[in-house]
């Protein structure tokens, strides 16, 4: 099954599959449950776009999901998968297609018992860019409870940040670049705006599991490099929320300060954080296989990016984030994953799933 593993990985991360552009890779992965001698139903997203749904019954325990698309590649270089000392890289290979291999090898292991086992399981589409793929699941009804497979290396997160992303468009006074004092330069208004939304009061709190509230600055553009002075500024600028913060609040203390700096701005998205009970069913249950598996103690801990886990939590189910590979190095040319951490990964699962499925011997 490891052998199974690797080598799906290094198909599916050989896979484009932008947000937007998942087409192939449901397509391939279709193919891959037909051969297994399983289905999936087609939940339809928008116009172009599905979700994979499989094993869906409305007495089932558990559902287990991972998102098929990436950001779009650096530079427009395509996914080149390559393994090397026990890792494997390319883009995806963490975030999030390695939790797609995992679910293909429970898919394999468990694939003559599949309707004795109380398990959802859905590959998703549009994490990347508006999270439409989970936000059309959550209109179903779903289990009790989830595992969202992304990057945590290995720890629990049964908790997760939220965030407030705005864009603005600073506005100024165009002038010849040698006549300063004629303009009033929007690159400047937009800094001393970032300079005063830094001293936000709820930014710099912190949990032990999450961090610090912080901003980051996404996309920052003005003037167009010739001599005058420029008249526009547009950002977007990103907020994370933890979840002992009130995000309304934070959203009323950010707009004051943008309506002061008379810019023109849009709430683009407002993400709600999360946690649930350590103690519960599916945090225990976790923490019980992974020890198993490994015999060492699991780690709990926090997600700080948005995952397809908040909808989950929206449509009553109570979700955990947990999967191999490090969030730092995603949507970077520097993302891998280990391949003995996504082994541990898929035999933690496996662990827990034989429990759900009494009777079943591991292959």
């Amino acid at each position: 099954m490891k052998d199974f593993l690797v080598n799906e990985l290094n198909r599916l991360v050989a896979i484009p599959s932008e947000s937007g552009e998942e087409g192939e890779i449901l397509g391939y992965l279709e193919d891959r449950l037909t051969s297994m001698g399983l289905s999936a139903l087609r939940q339809r997203v928008e116009d172009q776009w599905y979700n994979l749904i499989i094993n869906h019954r409305e007495k089932n325990r558990l559902i287990v999901t991972a998102h098929v698309d990436t950001l779009p590649p650096l530079d427009g270089i395509p996914p080149r998968p390559r393994v090397d000392n026990g890792v494997l890289w390319g883009l995806g290979a963490c975030d999030d297609k390695a939790g797609v291999a995992i679910i293909l090898a429970l898919l394999a292991c468990f694939s003559q018992e599949l309707e004795a086992l109380p398990v959802t399981f859905a590959f998703l589409v549009d994490e990347e860019d508006q999270g439409k793929g989970s936000e059309t699941l959550a209109q179903e009804k779903l289990p009790p409870w989830g595992i969202v497979l992304e990057p945590t290396n290995l720890r629990i997160c049964h908790c997760e940040a939220g965030s407030l992303e705005v864009g603005f468009v600073a506005k100024g006074k165009m002038a010849h670049g040698s006549e300063v004092e004629e303009g009033e330069n929007a690159v400047d208004k937009a800094l001393a705006l970032i300079a005063r939304l830094k001293g936000l009061s709820f930014l710099g709190e912190e949990d032990p599991r999450l961090g610090k509230s912080l901003m980051n600055i996404l996309y920052l553009s003005g003037g167009d490099g010739t001599l005058r002075v420029p008249h526009r500024c547009q950002g977007l600028l990103d907020f994370r929320i933890l979840p002992h913060q009130d995000i309304e609040e934070a959203a009323k203390k950010l707009a004051h300060i943008l309506d002061e700096g008379r810019v023109e701005y849009t709430f683009e998205d407002v993400s709600l954080p999360f946690e649930i009970d350590p103690e519960s069913w599916i945090v225990q249950a976790l923490v019980q296989a992974l020890e198993e598996t490994t015999g060492h103690r699991a780690t709990l801990g926090g997600m700080k990016s948005w995952t397809d886990a908040a909808h989950l939590i929206e449509s009553g189910v109570r979700p955990v984030v947990f999967g191999p590979g490090s969030l730092p190095l995603c949507h970077t040319p520097m993302e891998r994953v280990e391949i003995q951490e996504l082994w541990i990964a898929y035999k933690t699962l496996e662990a827990l799933l034989k429990d759900l499925s009494p009777g079943h011997t591991p292959s």
